[in-house]
């Protein structure tokens, strides 16, 4: 098994190379990849990529953090304090499916989607992250789904915090997800 700052130092290699602009998937398919890591290498994850690789300025690198942007949507519509009153009286699971709809979560007025859509430039790798920290609000997978109609020229790379196979996801390699197979993984374990 490779480690983690090898596989990290692989995926950025990957990163700088032409082909990831070029799709080259068996039939050319989404230019879709998963960087999936243990849970454990969370923060060695998270401290590549804020004080390495976003500093390669060779690389134009748009991260969307899906737990941010539900937080900045929350302080914008002034929900935020309201969510934890809400969390308060109702508890977690209560205040997850209130956030969802909230958001639109997988309808024609998903405001993740809509934030990610505004943001992204033509030549820009999409790095998609902060998914386990949003656990119980939206999947990794309902977030790819809903991305195909919005990311279409740029490569994405979604960084799990669990195991991807292939066909499917386990958050914090113990949660099973839904099945999702039209993504590659962007750097193997082995």
């Amino acid at each position: 098994m490779k480690s983690i700052n090898a596989r990290l130092d692989e995926m950025t290699k990957k990163l700088s190379s032409k082909e990831l602009f070029e799709s080259k998937g068996l039939g050319n398919e989404i230019n879709f990849h998963i960087f999936d890591y243990d849970p454990e290498d969370e923060y060695i994850v998270r401290e590549y990529l804020d004080n390495y690789l976003l500093k390669k300025e060779k690389l134009n690198i748009k991260v969307f953090d899906i737990y941010d942007i539900i937080i900045d949507i929350l302080k914008e519509k002034g929900f935020l304090e309201k969510v934890f009153d809400f969390e308060k009286k109702k508890g977690a699971k209560s205040v997850n499916e209130i956030i969802s709809k909230t958001l639109g979560i997988g309808s024609n007025n998903d405001l993740i989607m809509r934030k990610i859509k505004n943001e992204i430039e033509p030549n820009q790798i999409i790095l998609i992250t902060g998914i386990g920290k949003c656990y119980g609000i939206v999947r990794g997978h309902t977030i790819l789904n809903n991305l195909h109609s919005i990311v279409i020229n740029n490569p994405l790379i979604m960084f799990y915090p669990g195991n991807y196979d292939g066909q499917s996801f386990k958050l914090f390699n113990r949660l099973e997800n839904d099945n999702y197979y039209r993504a590659f993984q962007f750097v193997g374990r082995k």
